[in-house]
């Protein structure tokens, strides 16, 4: 007759996967002889096959979290209408105006899209780093709130700098 003894929680299950990972890890770059032949691409079949498993474990991590973050999304129910007003990826930033509304003008030459102007209509600023003219508009999130949406953008710069708003409505329009 088997009897259980222990049932480990899911997430001390997770940390432990974890540490083990970590130091396997550790344990791969230690059987490196000279890092900089390994850098040409030479390793031993053993290193290699350690290397293929790991690759293999970072591969399906990576996987489960992309599909958490679309699972994620599609619960927010926001429109691909609203999700396509900010796509402003690789477009600078060329001027930044917080007042009634915010709106933001880009150069779009090195970006995806002609759109060049967006405004955020009854904004809430929840965070505004300085120096966000003549950064490149990097990577946004788009959360559904209770009256409209909040807008997380990274720009690149010096500092990464960051905007969040919350608003009620998103428009853009080409100038």
């Amino acid at each position: 007759m088997i009897k259980k003894v222990y049932q480990m929680a899911a997430e001390e299950r997770e940390r432990i996967e974890k540490l083990i990972a970590d130091y396997y890890v550790r344990q791969i770059f230690e059987q490196i002889a000279d890092i900089r032949v390994f850098t040409l691409g030479y390793c031993t079949k053993e290193v290699m096959l350690q290397l293929k498993k790991q690759s293999a474990e970072n591969r399906r991590e990576m996987e489960r979290v992309s599909d958490e973050y679309w699972e994620a999304i599609i619960a927010q129910d926001i429109p691909d209408e609203i999700h396509r007003r900010v796509q402003f990826h690789d477009c600078t930033v060329t001027e930044l105006l917080t007042r009634e509304e915010v709106l933001i003008r880009f150069d779009t030459r090195g970006g995806f899209t002609n759109i060049n102007k967006l405004t955020l209509v009854a904004p809430e600023i929840i965070k505004q780093d300085g120096g966000i003219v003549g950064t490149y508009w990097l990577y946004q999130e788009l959360y559904r709130i209770d009256n409209g949406y909040e807008l997380h953008v990274l720009f690149d710069g010096e500092n990464m700098p960051e905007l969040i708003v919350r608003c009620v409505d998103i428009l853009v329009e080409e100038e």
